[in-house]
C-alpha cells in the first residue's frame, strides 16, 4: 500500500509541476515586438526598393479563440507614388505560433 501512495504522490507533484511552467502560461500575452520585425521584413519584401516611412502599430484584434491579429501601417513611396500599406500577422493567441502574414496596399 505504501509504495502506490508514494507513486501517486510523484505523479502528483510531477503533474503540478508541469502546470506550473507550462509554456503557454507565458504566451498568453504575445508582446507586440515578437511580431514587429517580422512584419517590417514582409512590407521590405513586398515592396522591394521602395521608400518606407512613418512605420508604426495600429493595433491588435481577436479573431477568434484560435487567431489573434496584429496590424502595422506604413506609407510606401515607389519612385513618385505614396501610398499606405498594411502588415497583418495572423499568430495563436495561447501558443505564439505564426499564422499567416499578409500584406496590402490601401
Amino acid at each position: 500500500m505504501q509504495p502506490k501512495l508514494w507513486m501517486l504522490f510523484t505523479a502528483g507533484m510531477v503533474l503540478l509541476g508541469s502546470l506550473m511552467v507550462h509554456p503557454a502560461s507565458k504566451a498568453a500575452v504575445q508582446p507586440v515586438e515578437n511580431w514587429e520585425r517580422l512584419a517590417y521584413t514582409a512590407l521590405q519584401d513586398e515592396y522591394e526598393g521602395a521608400a518606407l516611412n512613418d512605420y508604426h502599430y495600429i493595433g491588435r484584434t481577436k479573431v477568434n479563440d484560435e487567431q489573434t491579429k496584429d496590424v502595422f501601417r506604413v506609407t510606401v513611396k515607389e519612385g513618385s507614388t505614396l501610398f499606405a500599406a498594411h502588415a497583418e500577422i495572423y499568430f495563436h493567441p495561447v501558443t505564439g505560433h505564426l499564422i499567416s502574414i499578409n500584406v496590402f496596399r490601401l
